[in-house]
């Protein structure tokens, strides 16, 4: 007796069988009893039952993609990133604009500045172009500026002719002032038969060059400052000076003035009814320093 061949066409037909379908069939083939009419063989059943275990599991398993997954948490990544920047960017869109209000207002507020520069120097100029005489103390005021009575006129600033150094030093005219006053450094007194001298320098106003003088102290003074308790003790001097066409002996008093701007303070002792002050001009007294001696 021949034996049972399938046909082609149902080969073809199973090779297309699901694996459920294909070990069905292995199962039903293996339980069917044989052609000779014996049991089916009990030694196949195992074998049978782990193939069918093995594909049913591996059919149940699900499809995995993880490059796919990993391509989808990247994109998520990037948008959240993308989002973070568009956040940082309008902020910075926001800033630039108040920076820009900021500028605008400065630039408002600095195109008024010229105009009020220029209120400023009107102002200061108004002041300066009304002269004001300012006698000094106990002398008699000019009734105008024809009538001085013989008194010398002089400004707020001045250059006056210090005899002794044959030189000429820049000096503020103070009505308020009782002594005139001296810039001196390196003051140093001592004793010269009997005497109270006092040797000091003089800053020449060109040069820088320090001058030194000797001169017998006329007497001393104490001057009481508003930044200290104590009393300073200062030399009193006498110096010929010449301011204008006045010639005479002054006191000055020693200090070392290097933190003022004038090497010399002329007070009420120099300009006592000798002097009228005019604190709306400067340099209007030309000193005539006087000849020097012929040799």
């Amino acid at each position: 007796m021949k034996p049972c061949t399938t046909p082609r066409s149902s080969r073809a037909l199973g090779s297309r069988r699901s694996p459920e379908s294909v070990l069905r069939l292995i199962l039903w083939n293996s339980m069917r009893p044989s052609h000779s009419g014996k049991q089916p063989a009990r030694s196949r059943l195992p074998w049978v039952v782990v193939l069918l275990t093995l594909t049913t599991a591996c059919a149940q398993l699900p499809p995995v993609e993880p490059e796919r997954q990993g391509v989808s948490e990247r994109i998520d990544r990037l948008a959240e990133e993308l989002a973070g920047l568009s956040t940082g960017l309008e902020a910075a869109r926001e800033e630039q604009q108040a920076l820009a209000g900021n500028v605008a207002t400065l630039q408002a507020s600095l195109a008024g500045v010229p105009a009020m520069l220029e209120a400023m120097e009107k102002s200061v100029a108004a002041e300066q172009t009304t002269p004001a005489l300012v006698p000094a103390s106990a002398c008699e005021p000019a009734e105008n500026a024809d009538g001085l009575e013989g008194k010398q006129l002089v400004g707020r600033r001045e250059d006056v002719w210090v005899e002794d150094l044959q030189l000429a030093l820049p000096a503020r005219i103070d009505t308020g002032a009782e002594t005139a006053s001296l810039d001196a450094r390196n003051i140093r007194e001592f004793e010269r038969d009997g005497d109270e001298w006092v040797r000091f320098d003089i800053v020449h106003p060109e040069t820088g060059e320090p001058l030194t003088l000797e001169r017998p102290v006329a007497r001393v003074v104490r001057i009481l400052q508003s930044t200290s308790e104590e009393a300073e003790r200062r030399a009193v001097i006498e110096l010929g000076i010449v301011l204008g066409e006045v010639r005479q002996m002054a006191e000055f008093t020693l200090s070392d003035r290097s933190h003022l701007d004038f090497q010399m303070l002329v007070g009420r002792n120099i300009l006592k009814d000798l002097m009228v002050v005019d604190v709306g001009q400067s340099n209007i007294a030309p000193y005539r320093a006087p000849e020097p001696p012929a040799q």
